[in-house]
């Protein structure tokens, strides 16, 4: 019976859904007021054309049908005129520096899990978790960091868990034990990822001009904290799954231009 519901489809941004044909589909709206779109299963399939329109940005689809789970995908939308470029071998510095071989772990959840009371074995001896990743060969660990996790809409809020200071508390144990440190930058209260990449509250409303420059000493100044106390990071990660850009809406991968100013800024920070 399912297979052939009518579907429920939801548009956010510039663009339509069509047939194969290039019929328009029924359009519908719900209990809420929200407007979407109406299909017919046949089979469980159905066949049709997403088109987009000159507006870039992000698009968001999602399709829902009773008794089925909910599907959403979003696309994000750049000018059609951009040029794809790649760098010359005359604009790449030559690696020189060795590189040892990494074996690593992400642990910036361990000071969460050590205020709740909870305790690491081996061999049923309690032992600092740290010490147990050392002692099995890793090398280097990785920390997050966001700008004030601590906000009402933060990570952490009021507790501030990824903030700086928490972060030079796990550098210095990570040091103590002879590790070393990759540092990834949110620049964010709050996660950023592939579907969201917001300013940290402190940043909203700046022109782009401040914006770019408290990118930049935001970056210097956390790397120059934990220069400071003897644990300097050994590998920075500027920004985080960025494959949308960063920063937005000023650094969208819509906005190509201003994505690219603040980059820069992020590697002249360090």
């Amino acid at each position: 019976k399912r297979a052939e519901n009518p579907i429920q489809i939801y548009i956010e941004g510039d663009a339509l859904m069509v047939t194969r044909e290039g019929e328009a589909l029924v359009s519908k709206t719900d209990t809420s007021g929200m407007e979407y779109l109406e299909h017919q299963l046949k089979d469980g399939l159905c066949h049709l054309v997403f088109k987009t329109g000159a507006q870039t940005g992000k698009i968001k689809v999602e399709v829902k049908s009773d008794g089925l789970w909910s599907a959403s995908h979003e696309i994000h939308i750049i000018p059609a005129d951009v040029e794809q470029l790649k760098p010359g071998p005359d604009q790449l510095d030559p690696v020189t520096k060795s590189i040892d071989r990494m074996i690593g772990a992400d642990i910036s959840f361990l000071p969460q899990i050590e205020v709740r009371g909870q305790k690491f074995y081996e061999n049923g001896i309690e032992k600092d978790a740290i010490e147990i990743l050392r002692d099995h060969g890793f090398n280097y660990i990785r920390l997050r960091i966001f700008v004030n996790p601590e906000h009402e809409k933060g990570y952490s809020p009021e507790r501030g868990f990824c903030g700086l200071e928490p972060t030079l508390q796990m550098a210095r144990r990570i040091n103590d034990a002879g590790m070393k440190l990759l540092l990834n930058f949110h620049y964010s209260d709050y996660w950023a990822d592939p579907q969201q990449q917001n300013k940290p509250a402190v940043w909203e409303g700046l022109d782009f001009e401040t914006l770019t420059d408290s990118l930049r000493e935001y970056t210097r100044n956390v790397l120059n904290a934990l220069e400071e106390q003897g644990t300097p990071a050994a590998m920075v990660q500027v920004g985080n799954e960025i494959n949308h850009g960063l920063l937005w809406p000023d650094g969208h991968i819509s906005q190509l231009e201003q994505l690219s100013e603040l980059l820069m800024a992020r590697v002249n920070g360090i």
